[in-house]
């Protein structure tokens, strides 16, 4: 079969915007299988509240379970990101709020070197996150786990959107 001259145009609009919207649809199917997937990890993962990450600038190491008795918030970031230090001024702003949370800054794909000695959250545990970022498949940072005194997941956030380290948390927080 051949076009007619004036069939062609259309015809190509019309395979172009079919395409689009398969790209589309594609995308928005696959994100929500990431999401999905960290969540089956997360409820999966054995090692979760007892992996160690090493704390950043030190020899010490430090896990989930050894935020025991209070609620904590692991939340993997990244120091070129403008949303991680967003959701991380948030969450701050909701650890003041509430002295029974404990912030643990999990840094991922990122270089020690890049936090300053002085650093901009000082309540905030840093640690290496990287592996367990890979571990669970974390599908994009700023993200964050919601722990409780017991270190079970209360929550977890993937990604920022204005006021999800705060208002978010703190609808956890006052439970």
């Amino acid at each position: 079969m051949r076009l007619k001259q004036e069939q062609f145009v259309p015809f190509m609009i019309t395979v172009g915007v079919i395409t689009m919207l398969v790209i589309i649809y594609s995308s928005f199917h696959f994100n929500n299988k990431r999401q999905e997937r960290f969540r089956e990890n997360l409820v999966e993962s054995d090692s979760l509240t007892i992996k160690y990450m090493r704390l950043v600038g030190e020899a010490d190491s430090l896990s989930i379970s050894d935020m025991k008795g209070k609620k904590s918030v692991l939340v993997f970031w990244a120091s070129w990101s403008e949303k991680s230090e967003l959701m991380l001024g948030e969450i701050e702003k909701t650890q003041f709020e509430s002295d029974s949370l404990q912030v643990i800054a999990a840094l991922v794909k990122d270089a020690e070197e890049s936090l300053p000695d002085d650093k901009t959250f000082p309540t905030f545990f840093y640690t290496d996150g990287t592996e367990l970022f890979n571990d669970l498949k974390v599908p994009g940072y700023p993200s964050y786990i919601l722990f409780d005194e017991n270190s079970e997941v209360i929550n977890a956030q993937v990604g920022y959107k204005k006021g999800v380290g705060y208002d978010s948390l703190k609808v956890y927080l006052n439970d």
